[in-house]
This record gives C-alpha cells, structure tokens and sequence, in this order.
C-alpha cells in the first residue's frame, strides 16, 4: 500500500434492536513477500422476483408499485438494477416470478478460483453456485442448502481454473413464509419482493474470489 492510500469501508446497518456504539474494526495483515497473487471479487448477481403469497395481498404485491417502493427509498438507480438485472440474465424486461430465480454468466477472462460466496437477505432459503452446468465439467462450487443470514463468510474452493467460454450458474431460493417465522420480519408488509438494498428486500449474489494468470 502507498504512503497517502485511503481505505473505504461500507457498513450497512439496521436499527431493528436500537441506536448502538459502533464497535466496528478493521485489521490488516501485510505482507512483503512478491510471491502473493492479487485476490480480486468477481460478483454474479442474479434477480430477486418474489411474488405474495396465495391468499394474501397489499397494495406492494402489484410488482409496478414494488420497484417504485425500491426506487423511492433508495433512488432511480435501484429500479433501474431490477430491469437491469432481467436482461442481463434473460435478455428480456420481463421476469418470470416465482421463488427459485438464476442467472447464467459466460466467462471472459481466465482466472482461477480460490474462493465462493454467498449473498442474500432475510427472506432467503438456499444459494448455490455452479461451473458448466449440464455439461460433463460441471462442477458445484457452493452449495448452501439452509441459508443463515448470520454467516455470509466465503469458503475456500480448491484451486479451480476458468477458461473463456466456462458458464457460472447462480440459484437463489427465497421463501416468504420466513415473514411469519423470523422476529425481524414481524409486522413487514406483504410485498411483491424484488432486489434491493434494504434488509427487508433481497438480493441473489454468487461471489468468487480469483486470481489471474
């Protein structure tokens, strides 16, 4: 690191259990050795479209009035990730809702994979993470089968070489039943969720670690 480099550090907080001390700390480990390898994060996000339940309503099931909600608490920028993210994945504005959504990527680059990891919020059940899908190279690279919102930690991944051309397949599936069950989610209203920044909407997020050649 350069004499005068200034560290950024994004905190998300919630205020569900109070205004608290911020007790937040950073430790970094240097080294000297030229033998390390940069790790860079490569992100491959996926759409959150989650419909209301059966039988119940509320003026956010309307999906139009959902991402306007996102839009309106979090500016234009949001919405447009929501449409963004349709296309990027199906090539289409519209989605297609249900509780299983995914995205499949074409690599561009070589790297090698070192690590994966895992993104959603509340309302999320099962993540997974897939190299070449349906081909005989197909390999899972994460599998979370029961989410747990508390530990979003990255797990090391054997030494994994991606070529250009190589697919990663990410799946979420979020649940809305978790609004009944989960004391944060107490009192939410029924809503169309779709992605956002709020603890309350939801993301579908593969991440891996690489490092280049």
């Amino acid at each position: 690191m350069e004499k005068g480099s200034q560290l950024v550090l994004q905190v998300h907080y919630n205020l569900l259990h109070g205004a608290k001390p911020d007790r937040t700390a950073v430790a970094l480990r240097l080294s000297t050795s030229s033998r390390l390898s940069p790790l860079e994060t490569v992100l491959y996000p996926a759409p959150a479209e989650l419909p209301c339940r059966a039988g119940r309503s509320g003026p956010l099931c309307d999906r139009e009035a959902a991402v306007w909600d996102v839009a309106k608490r979090f500016g234009q920028r949001a919405a447009r990730t929501v449409a963004g993210l349709q296309v990027l994945c199906h090539g289409s504005f519209d989605p297609d809702p249900g509780p299983v959504q995914s995205c499949t990527r074409t690599v561009t680059e070589s790297a090698t994979i070192r690590s994966a990891a895992g993104h959603m919020h509340l309302l999320g059940s099962s993540l997974r993470i897939e190299l070449n899908a349906g081909t005989a190279r197909e390999r899972t690279l994460l599998d979370i089968r029961e989410w747990d919102f508390d530990d979003q930690g990255a797990r090391r991944v054997k030494a994994t070489k991606l070529r250009p051309g190589d697919r990663i397949t990410v799946t979420c599936t979020h649940d809305q039943s978790w609004r009944d069950r989960l004391p944060a989610l107490q009192g939410t209203p029924e809503r169309y969720v779709v992605w956002g920044e709020g603890t309350t909407d939801e993301m579908c997020l593969g991440i891996l670690g690489v490092t280049r050649p």
